[in-house]
């Protein structure tokens, strides 16, 4: 009978091991920070999802509702004029409507059909 004691002693010790590592990696997986995308990222993403220039207040909704995100209109424009005039990523095609100089084949496919 001493040995069965010390059988399903060592049996709980090894199951109390496993849970613990369990418990460890399940906290990591909910502390881990989610990865965050740039205001300049997430502009470009809409424009590439809407494959066509929008209006600078369109980038502002989607992004709130797609992103859960509030840009600041004065801040993300000036930011896209920044890259704009670097030659970069965008353009302007009317006042505060932007696109993006090339979307993803996935994009240029589903729009030339």
């Amino acid at each position: 009978m001493d040995q069965f004691k010390l059988f399903l002693q060592y049996q709980k010790e090894v199951v109390q091991a496993h849970l613990k590592v369990i418990e460890r990696f399940q906290n990591q997986e909910r502390s881990k920070p989610k990865e965050r995308m740039s205001n300049i990222d997430i502009v470009k993403n809409i424009l590439n999802g809407a494959g066509r220039p929008l209006h600078v207040s369109e980038i502002i909704k989607i992004a709130e509702r797609d992103y859960q995100v509030r840009l600041n209109r004065d801040s993300i424009v000036s930011a896209i004029l920044k890259k704009i005039n670097a030659g970069l990523i965008f353009i302007r095609t009317a006042p505060n409507t932007f696109a993006l100089k090339t979307y993803t084949d996935r994009q240029r496919r589903g729009h030339d059909s």
